[in-house]
């Protein structure tokens, strides 16, 4: 999977919005209440993480929505303690779908996150993300699109 220039979220290409979080809501709460859901928390990126968080709570589960903070793309993932990064993705086709009812917002396979990360990954980056990936050593694609560096 190539990855675009932004995908770390470092360089010149950030345009971070708090809009993102309220779209990341509204979606969230429309995925929840059509697959038996409640969005329990949400969490805006930051310095680190990288992405934005919704967590939506079942009475059995609890599945994390990241909403990468430049790119229109979403994980599903476990939930994990603040300052950890996340890397149990999850596929879920009724939430996927559901949120697809209402957004046009990539949701990523756990095939495609958790593939080992080549160069050919990487061509497209800048030298600041370059940098980036050399100083912190992500082994995996979701390491790098979905991470706490700072």
């Amino acid at each position: 999977m190539k990855l675009p220039p932004g995908a770390t979220g470092f360089g010149a290409y950030a345009h971070r919005s708090e809009d993102d979080l309220q779209a990341l809501a509204a979606v969230c709460h429309h995925a929840a209440r059509r697959t038996g859901g409640t969005v329990a928390e949400l969490i805006p990126l930051g310095a680190t993480p990288n992405f934005h968080t919704a967590t939506i709570t079942y009475p059995d589960d609890s599945i994390a929505v990241l909403r990468h903070g430049l790119l229109s793309w979403l994980a599903l993932a476990k939930p994990t303690l603040p300052g950890q990064a996340p890397h149990d993705w999850l596929d879920r086709t009724d939430l996927a779908e559901a949120i697809g009812e209402v957004s046009d917002l990539r949701i990523l396979t756990r095939a495609e996150l958790s593939r080992p990360l080549t160069d050919a990954d990487l061509a497209d980056l800048g030298a600041a993300e370059i940098e980036q990936v050399a100083y912190w050593r992500p082994t995996t694609v979701g390491d790098v699109l979905f991470n706490l560096w700072d």
